[in-house]
């Protein structure tokens, strides 16, 4: 097992004008988002791009964000370290591709002093790109100086979306959905595609951008039941999103227009293939349009399996028991471990973490410098 690290925590005042927000982050990992450059190039050349042409239409027409509050965090953070706005709109609306990740929720009893139990949920975050691990960071939003904290996002620097959050009464998380439906017709392609376009150019929000706007809300704050009955017809790219108010939890496979919807009291969890989605289940990997991802979706369904596997052994113990008059539940200290354990972490994890939604605090959080290596058998 790679060493692990303590994830840094930094405070983000919302009542500072956006395009100072993230200047403390940016003092510390200026040298380190630099590296940006050939991320950015890593990306084009798995999307099958030829990069210097790529590079210069980025150049002239990546500009802006969707939302005009975060395109000003990331003018801001441009300013601050130096990179090209260009690069941060890539960053900012491109980091889901090829992100393979393990999110879900599962009943734990917190006290074994109380009978009382509850949701929590649990995430990995894994991508191939090592200098990313240096710059994970933990942000904690507050509305004034010393203010309390209203919402908590694991996230990069640099990076303005939301990949993992919470707040008191939702935690959430994203998940790369390695294909979308009709994935092998040519008018549905194109229509995806054209949306994804829209997404570089700040026509339309990225999917992350969306996942803030829950997260910190500029309106009324949406509950569980609000987003299963408007997420999945609300444009996006494809993504599978988890979300958990304590007592219950969903997973939607997100495709563009439409969702499909798993929702549990006990356990749930999504990796990086379609699950629920009817026709994708035997789709043809090697006509996918990104490179690698006949590897990433084995090594997903890998995972799937470890970590159901492991709830499913709680859940025939509990059923052995004779107990009826409850549901199945682990340990907060089982959660944990099962979320370290090989392959859920692995050697392309760059941090894990157990959320709880009922309090809107962080359980547990570490993140890996290096590359976790496979145990010997």
């Amino acid at each position: 097992m790679a060493p692990s690290s303590t994830v840094p925590v930094y405070t983000i005042d919302l009542s500072r004008p956006p395009f100072e927000r993230y200047n403390e982050v940016i003092e510390d990992f200026r040298h380190e988002i630099c590296h940006l450059t050939p991320l950015f190039e890593e990306i084009v050349r798995q999307m099958g791009l030829p990069l210097g042409l790529t590079t210069r239409l980025a150049r002239l027409l990546l500009r802006r964000l969707h939302d005009k509050e975060q395109t000003e965090e990331i003018r801001g953070i441009s300013k601050a370290s130096g990179v090209d706005m260009y690069l941060l709109v890539c960053f900012n609306t491109l980091l889901d591709l090829l992100m393979g990740c393990t999110s879900g929720a599962a009943r734990v009893r917190m006290d074994s002093k109380s009978p009382d139990t509850q949701m929590l949920h649990f995430r990995t975050l894994d991508w191939e790109m090592d200098p990313l691990r240096k710059v994970v960071v933990q942000l904690e939003f507050v509305n004034k100086p010393h203010g309390a904290v209203i919402a908590r996002s694991i996230t990069y620097a640099g990076f303005v979306g939301t990949l993992t959050g919470l707040r008191k009464g939702l935690s959430m998380s994203l998940n790369f959905r390695p294909y979308h439906n009709d994935s092998h017709s040519l008018p549905s392609n194109i229509r995806f595609n054209l949306h994804r376009l829209a997404v570089l150019l700040g026509l339309r929000p990225s999917i992350a951008s969306s996942l803030r706007s829950f997260l910190l809300p500029s309106g009324k704050i949406p509950t569980l039941d609000d987003l299963e009955s408007t997420l999945p017809s609300t444009p996006s790219t494809a993504a599978y999103l988890t979300f958990s108010d304590g007592q219950r939890a969903v997973v939607f496979e997100k495709d563009h227009l439409t969702a499909t919807v798993n929702s549990s009291t006990s356990f749930v969890t999504i990796t990086n293939h379609d699950v629920t989605t009817k026709g994708n289940q035997d789709i043809d990997l090697s006509k996918l349009p990104l490179l690698g991802m006949q590897d990433l979706i084995e090594d997903s369904q890998d995972r799937l399996q470890c970590i159901e596997g492991k709830w499913n052994k709680v859940a025939a113990t509990h059923q052995k028991a004779g107990r009826t008059d409850i549901q199945p539940y682990a340990t907060s200290r089982q959660l944990v471990t099962w979320v370290n354990d090989w392959p859920t972490t692995n050697e392309t994890t760059h941090y894990a973490t157990v959320m709880n939604p009922i309090t809107g605090e962080i359980e547990y959080i570490t993140r890996y410098l290096e590359a976790v290596k496979e145990p010997t058998k």
